[in-house]
C-alpha cells in the first residue's frame, strides 16, 4: 500500500543564539505531526525553494520589498507563505503599524502567527484579512520556560557557587552605529525614518544608546566593587561586543573570576540559572523572567519613549542611581515575588504575550500541518534554472558544513573595510549552520 509523500515546510532562522532553538521545538512538533520541517538561515531563502520544494515558507518578516516580490511569485506557485515575528511586541503605534505592513500590504501572505490581540486587531486594520489567515498563538519561544522544555537548561555551572547570581542583560543595539560609516547607518534606516515618527532622528537614537550604555558602566563597577554577586552580562544578540570587552579586561583578576560576558548561550538558559534579572530600560528579558517568576530590576538612563516604554514603566523595581544599585538587588534578592508588582506583570504578560502557558509551538505547528496536508502540490514547472543554481549551492554548502550565504573573502575584506563590511560579518556570524541545526535536534532528541 502507497502511502502519499509527506509534506515539507521550511523555516527561516535569523539569530542562531535567540531563535534556533525554539525553531527546533517547532520542528519538533511538526514532525511529530507527520510534516517535514528544514532550518535554514535567513539569507537561503532562495535556494531553499528548489532544493526542498517545500509547502510552505516561514519567514520572520515579509516588509521589505524584495520579499514582498518573492512572495508573490510563491503564491503564483503554490506554495504557502507564512510569518512567525521573532519580536512581536510594538509598544507605540508607528512601531505596530509598520510591523503590521501597514507599508508593505501588497505581500502575499497565508498565515500570520501574531504574538498578541493588538497586533492582530492591526493586521486586519491594514486589509490583511484580504487573503491572509491571521492567527494569535502567542510567543513560541516562552514555551521554553515550561516543563518538559525547561530540563534542557537544568545544571548551568557557577562561578561562583555560593554567591547570588546576577543576569545584567543589555539592549543597546544602535550604541555601535557610531562607530559605522554613516552611509551604512544612512542604509540601515532608510526603510524605517520615514514610515515611523520615532525613527525620523535616527542619529539621535543612536546617540541616546551610546550615551546610557556608557552610563550602564558606572552601575556594573558597583556590582562588582561589592565583592558578593556572581554577576554575568548578557549583551543583546545584536549587540557589538568589543566595548564589553574592553571593560571586562580592565577588571581586576579578582574581579574578573566572579563577571563573565555571555553572549552565546540561551536566554532561557541563564534567567532560568540565575536569581535576579536587570534590564537596561524596556527589554523583552524582563518579561521572560517574570514568566520564570524570578525578581527584576531596572536600570534608568534617559527614558527616551523609544527605549523606555510607558506601558511596561514600573512593572520592574526601577533604578536610577549607580550609588544604590547594590542596596535595591540586595533587597528585591530579599523579597523575590516581588508581589507587589505581580497582578500588573500578569495583566501585561496576558496582553502582549497571550499570557504564556507552555503551548504556542503546539498550536502554531497544529495549524501549520493541517493547512499544508490540505494544500495542492506546488507547480514545480515554475522552477527555474537559477533556482537549481540555488539548489545545488545550498546543498553544497550543506556538506561543507557553511551557511548558504558563506563568503570565503569576507574575514579579508571586514579586517581590511571594518565599517563597510561590519554589518555583514555580523550577519554570517549569528546564522545558522547545519552543525548548529544538529546540535539543536540532538538536545531536544535527549529528552526522549
Amino acid at each position: 500500500m502507497s502511502h502519499a509523500p509527506r509534506k515539507n515546510i521550511v523555516l527561516l532562522v535569523d539569530n542562531r543564539h535567540r531563535d534556533l532553538l525554539v525553531a527546533t521545538l517547532i520542528a519538533h512538533q511538526l514532525e511529530q505531526l507527520g510534516v517535514n520541517c528544514h532550518l535554514e538561515p535567513l539569507e537561503a531563502y532562495q535556494g531553499a525553494l528548489a532544493a526542498y520544494r517545500p509547502d510552505m515558507i516561514v519567514f520572520n518578516h515579509l516588509l521589505a520589498y524584495h520579499l514582498v516580490k518573492y512572495s508573490q511569485r510563491l503564491h503564483a506557485m503554490g506554495v504557502l507563505t507564512a510569518v512567525l515575528p521573532n519580536e512581536g511586541i510594538a509598544y507605540n503605534e508607528g512601531d505596530l503599524r509598520f510591523l503590521a505592513g501597514s507599508h508593505h500590504s501588497t505581500a502575499h501572505i497565508d498565515f500570520f502567527f501574531s504574538w498578541n490581540e493588538l497586533h492582530r486587531r492591526a493586521l486586519l486594520d491594514t486589509g490583511f484579512d484580504q487573503s491572509t489567515r491571521i492567527e494569535t498563538v502567542g510567543v513560541p519561544r516562552f514555551d521554553l520556560y515550561f516543563p518538559p522544555w525547561s530540563k534542557l537548561f537544568l545544571g548551568r555551572p557557577r562561578l561562583q557557587a555560593r554567591r547570588p547570581l546576577l543576569l545584567l542583560c543589555t539592549n543597546f543595539v544602535f550604541a555601535h552605529y557610531r562607530s559605522l560609516a554613516p552611509e551604512r547607518v544612512d542604509k540601515f534606516f532608510a526603510p524605517w525614518k520615514d514610515r515611523i515618527p520615532d525613527y525620523k532622528d535616527y542619529w539621535g537614537l543612536v546617540d541616546v544608546q551610546a550615551r546610557s550604555q556608557e552610563k550602564l558602566f558606572a552601575f556594573l563597577d558597583e556590582l562588582v566593587r561589592t565583592d558578593e554577586f556572581e554577576i554575568i552580562l548578557r549583551p543583546h544578540p545584536s549587540e557589538d561586543l568589543r566595548r564589553y570587552q574592553a571593560w571586562f579586561e580592565g577588571l581586576s583578576s579578582a574581579a574578573r573570576a566572579a563577571v563573565s560576558i555571555d553572549s552565546k548561550s540561551s536566554i532561557v538558559e541563564l534567567i532560568l540559572a540565575c536569581d535576579l534579572e536587570i534590564s537596561c530600560e524596556t527589554c523583552t528579558t524582563a518579561l521572560e523572567s517574570w514568566i520564570a517568576r524570578k525578581p527584576t530590576v531596572e536600570l534608568s538612563f534617559e527614558r527616551h519613549p523609544l527605549f523606555a516604554k510607558p506601558d511596561a514603566h514600573l512593572l520592574n523595581v526601577i533604578c536610577t542611581d549607580p550609588g544604590q544599585v547594590v542596596e535595591t538587588v540586595r533587597a528585591q534578592l530579599a523579597e523575590p515575588k516581588q508581589q507587589p508588582l505581580a497582578a500588573a506583570q500578569a495583566a501585561h504578560l496576558a496582553k502582549w504575550c497571550s499570557t504564556p502557558a507552555g503551548d504556542s509551538s503546539l498550536k502554531l505547528a497544529r495549524l501549520v500541518a493541517t493547512a499544508v496536508q490540505a494544500n495542492p502540490v506546488p507547480d514545480w514547472s515554475q522552477l527555474a534554472a537559477v533556482d537549481h543554481r540555488r539548489a545545488l549551492k545550498l546543498k553544497l554548502l550543506r556538506n561543507l558544513g557553511l551557511a548558504y550565504h558563506f563568503d570565503p573573502w569576507l574575514p579579508f575584506k571586514s579586517r581590511l573595510f571594518p565599517k563597510r563590511y561590519g554589518i555583514k560579518s555580523f550577519t554570517y556570524r549569528k546564522s545558522i549552520r547545519p552543525s548548529d541545526v544538529a546540535g539543536a535536534r540532538a538536545r531536544l532528541k535527549s529528552l526522549g
